[in-house]
């Protein structure tokens, strides 16, 4: 079950990394093509559609500040950040019922192979968490300082 998490766990990373990754591919400056058409002539400066555009703003709805790909950052930052908990919790339990000799028991083997294993499970979590962070807050940046 443990493997099971953990491959999903894996799965959710990888997919948001790579949305990460391709989401900031979309470079078009945002423009209003009906700009032209609305400024030259005074008859259609006060139609319902010239004043609808004027009122929308230069905003790019897809990678501005509050655009798609920011939308769609935040979502994937909550669900792996949530994976991410989920997966040192599941470790600071099987830390907590590793028997509680630490890493030289007198057993033949089985506590210090679970202390190893939740150790390495809560610090993968850990590191999960840093990188999730660090490509949330590089999409932020690049959409809202660099695109935005």
């Amino acid at each position: 079950m443990i493997n099971k998490l953990k491959i999903i766990l894996l799965t959710f990373l990888s997919a948001s990394n790579l949305l990460f990754l391709t989401g900031s591919v979309a470079l078009a400056a945002p423009s209003n093509p009906l700009e032209q058409a609305c400024n030259t002539n005074a008859q259609t400066k006060d139609s319902p559609l010239c004043k609808q555009a004027a009122g929308q703003g230069t905003e790019d709805p897809i990678a501005g500040p509050n655009g798609v790909i920011n939308k769609a950052a935040n979502i994937i930052a909550i669900i792996t950040a949530i994976g991410a908990v989920i997966m040192i919790l599941i470790g600071a339990f099987e830390f907590v019922t590793a028997g509680g000799t630490g890493f030289k028991s007198a057993v033949a083997g089985a506590a210090p192979t679970r202390v190893a294993k939740a150790r390495a499970r809560i610090a993968s979590g850990l590191i999960g968490l840093v990188v999730v962070a660090l490509a949330w807050a590089i999409v932020r940046l690049i959409t809202d300082r660099v695109l935005g």
